[in-house]
């Protein structure tokens, strides 16, 4: 029997066996099963390990993880360890080759002492987290499972490799030395070398103690920051991320650790530190805190509350977190989501005696609804949204709400309120009330809420004060241009009247005064087109009582038209009405512009102060406002000689006289001071020149009093005789390097350039006649 049992217990062991070998190969390929088995632990996976002891002769250094993530040293310290370190212990096992196997059955005189071995340099010890299977013990009973692997001498030739055993067999394995300069790690190799460890989008807690003053105490909420302590308000997101991503790049160097005893602690004012830096994750109880203590040149002594470790760090850190609460509050004053005023729906400020109410219309133009009906300033409601959205606060005034008054933001001040869709509760709601003594600031608190800030007032705080003439549409005339039937021009004592004439197939405009004669269509569309949209830059007052102050109780100028009123249209040469009463005349509208004096008296391109003379509101046009008002409504154009026509030229300079004449073959002779017959183009090249004279400006529209100019008797004249007709060219006095000239046909005193005049006289004067 007990044979007969033997045999059988043999068959059953050969069959397990033979399982454990097939289903090892099944595992992997046939080739990846092979190079498997020349690893000296072939079942070996890094993942597995959970905890680690490498245990030289005289101490030994433990290593654990409870999460397969984060790993920390239990001996000889308490600290958290490098986690890059550990793995790359853990990995030189399961990648480490066999060179060769010296087995003991094999071996004369086989002894571990040969190989140092019998006290091996460093043993390692792997142990394997529950669960994990490891051939040859007996995880399944509850024995604990773990590698342990000997390191011994390296081989005396060249000193390349190095004997090693694996505990329960005697074998000797011979591997590559670069194994053991790999996992032969002391205290300062493995711990961990980071300030803090932590993901940035998981914390949740930032608290900063400095001595003995009031923490300052940070938390999220609904993916933003708020200051908690010791005061409550919106926290500045940003500045806090970059104190956290500053905190979480805080990197110690291994040379700047300096000392792991604990009674160093109070040495270096750790035990009373002057900066506290703690951060606290999702996770529950999950807190790290930094002590910063004493200085020592530009360094910090530093240590984590949680372990004895005392390291360097750089006093830049102190300084970038040596906050006062404010520092770390959110400097802007309203949040809320827009491109300019898309996605708003009204805006409204509410003064102690009104109410400006505006909203957007379905046109994406905005009407202003109360005190009065009337378009708003498209422009200036986008600019005040997008300014009051973009308002930093300069200052934190005053916290207690105590206070208010002081501030004018208490009866008097002015009430903001932006809303997303009418009818519903408001976006942002905040109070303004008076500017500083200095008045770059103003003193603004938000709805609900005690605290007293400072926001810059350029471009912002005038423009809530003045409420309706801020936020009026800036159009305060508009007609259709070709409905213009008369301008009038009063300026420089002069008053020049334009009149359409329709009755011919081309339409054309007449000036009537000064003078009567055709006038320069360019022109008066210039000032009809400016007046038909006028736009003005601001509106001063809606009811000014001094006219004086803006110089229109004497304005310099006054710019009236005449048009036929919108609201009727022409049909075939008939007036009707819309409505189509035929009886019912258009309706002619007179609107008179005053301009009073400049903003910037000694500035030429300065605004302008302006009102309708028929209105009591003053407000600013711009200065090409006036310039197109004061352009020259008649040709400035001096000479349109037809050369083909001429038959004389006269030249008078007191240098030189000279007469031409065209022959009957309609060439130019000379006949002063000699008679002979012109080669050249001298005579139409004259022509040419006059031609092309253009003024900058009419002085006169009149020949009386040419003295004063000069031109009664003229420096120098050029005379074009055409047939009966004759126009003559009289250049007077020189005027800021221009000249007084006068056309005798127009009988005008123009101002043109002087390099246009000397070119001429130069050309008569020295030119040598052929």
């Amino acid at each position: 029997m007990k044979f007969r049992t033997t045999i059988i217990l043999l068959i059953i062991a050969a069959i397990g066996a033979a399982y454990i070998f097939l289903y090892d190969r099944k595992q992997f390929r046939t080739e990846e099963w092979v190079q498997r088995q020349q690893m000296v632990l072939p079942d070996y996976k890094a993942g597995q390990i959970n905890k680690i002891e490498l245990k030289k002769e005289k101490d030994a250094i433990v290593l654990e993880s409870t999460d397969n993530v984060r790993w920390r040293m239990l001996q000889p310290l308490q600290l958290r360890a490098d986690r890059s370190e550990v793995n790359d212990i853990l990995s030189q096992f399961e990648f480490l080759r066999k060179i060769g196997t010296i087995k003991e059955g094999e071996t004369e005189n086989f002894d571990l002492k040969d190989y140092g071995l019998d006290k091996p340099q460093i043993a390692v010890n792997l142990w394997m987290k529950k669960g994990a299977i490891l051939k040859g013990t007996e995880e399944m009973t509850g024995v604990e499972s773990k590698y342990t692997i000997n390191i011994g001498d390296r081989l005396a030739a060249g000193q390349n490799t190095v004997y090693i055993n694996i505990e329960g067999s005697k074998d000797v394995i011979v591997v590559p030395a670069k194994f053991l300069e790999k996992i032969d790690k002391n205290i300062n190799d493995l711990r961990n070398k980071w300030a803090f460890e932590y993901d940035i989008d998981a914390i949740e807690r930032i608290r900063l103690q400095s001595g003995s003053k009031e923490p300052i105490v940070c938390s999220r909420a609904d993916q933003h920051w708020w200051v908690t302590q010791p005061i409550s308000d919106r926290g500045d997101s940003e500045r806090i991320r970059d104190i956290l991503s500053e905190l979480k790049n805080l990197k110690i160097a291994e040379a700047d650790f300096v000392s792991d005893k604990k009674e160093d602690i109070a040495k270096h004012g750790l035990d009373k530190p002057r900066l506290t830096i703690s951060i606290g994750s999702s996770a529950e109880g999950d807190v790290q805190s930094l002590l910063l203590g004493h200085s020592l040149d530009n360094r910090i002594y530093a240590k984590r509350d949680d372990e004895s470790s005392i390291f360097f760090v750089h006093d830049v850190v102190l300084g970038d977190l040596d906050l006062e609460a404010n520092d770390l509050r959110d400097k802007q004053l309203l949040r809320f989501d827009s491109i300019g005023t898309y996605g708003i729906e009204q805006v409204e400020l509410k003064y102690p005696d009104t109410t400006l109410s505006m909203v957007k219309t379905k046109q994406y133009d905005w009407m202003i609804t109360s005190p009065t009906r009337i378009l708003a300033d498209r422009d200036a409601v986008r600019d005040f949204v997008e300014k009051i959205k973009d308002l930093q606060i300069q200052l934190y005034v005053d916290d207690s709400g105590e206070n208010l008054d002081n501030y004018g933001l208490g009866d008097s001040s002015v009430e903001v309120s932006v809303f997303r869709k009418i009818g519903e509760g408001e976006t942002v709601k905040f109070m303004i009330g008076d500017s500083d003594p200095d008045g770059g600031l103003c003193y603004v608190r938000k709805d609900g809420e005690a605290a007293v800030y400072s926001v810059p007032t350029e471009k912002f705080y005038d423009v809530a004060k003045s409420g309706f003439i801020a936020f009026r549409d800036k159009l305060v005339l508009e007609f259709p241009k070709e409905n213009a039937k008369e301008i009038i021009v009063d300026r420089d004592g002069e008053t020049f009247i334009c009149r359409k004439n329709e009755d011919g197939p081309i339409v054309k405009w007449t000036l009537t005064s000064p003078v009567n004669m055709e006038a320069d269509i360019n022109s008066v569309n210039q000032v009809v087109w400016n007046l038909s949209f006028l736009t003005v830059g601001k509106i001063i007052d809606l009811a000014a009582e001094d006219l004086g102050i803006y110089g229109l109780d004497s304005p310099g100028m006054k710019v009236s038209v005449v048009y036929e009123d919108s609201d009727s249209v022409t049909v075939h040469g008939d007036v009707i009405s819309e409505k189509g009463d035929l009886t019912k005349p258009k309706e002619i509208v007179t609107k008179t512009l005053l301009v009073g004096g400049r903003l910037e008296p000694e500035n030429e391109q300065s605004k302008y102060y302006a009102k309708f003379a028929d209105e009591d509101m003053v407000f600013q046009i711009g200065w090409s406002d006036v310039r197109d008002y004061s352009v020259e409504l008649v040709s400035k154009t001096l000479f349109k000689l037809d050369s083909s026509k001429t038959k004389s030229l006269q030249i008078k300079h007191p240098e030189r006289e000279l007469s031409f004449l065209k022959n009957n073959d309609n060439k130019w002779e000379m006949v002063q001071p000699e008679n002979k017959l012109l080669k050249g183009n001298f005579a139409d090249r004259i022509i040419t020149a006059m031609n092309s004279l253009k003024a900058e400006s009419i002085v006169q529209y009149s020949s009386e009093d040419l003295s004063k100019y000069e031109l009664d008797q003229p420096l120098f004249s050029v005379t074009v005789g055409s047939g009966d007709s004759e126009n003559s060219l009289l250049v007077g006095r020189e005027y800021e390097s221009n000249y007084f000239v006068m056309s005798k046909a127009t009988g005008f005193v123009y101002i043109v350039r002087g390099k246009k005049i000397d070119d001429i006289i130069e050309e008569c004067v020295s030119t040598e006649i052929k």
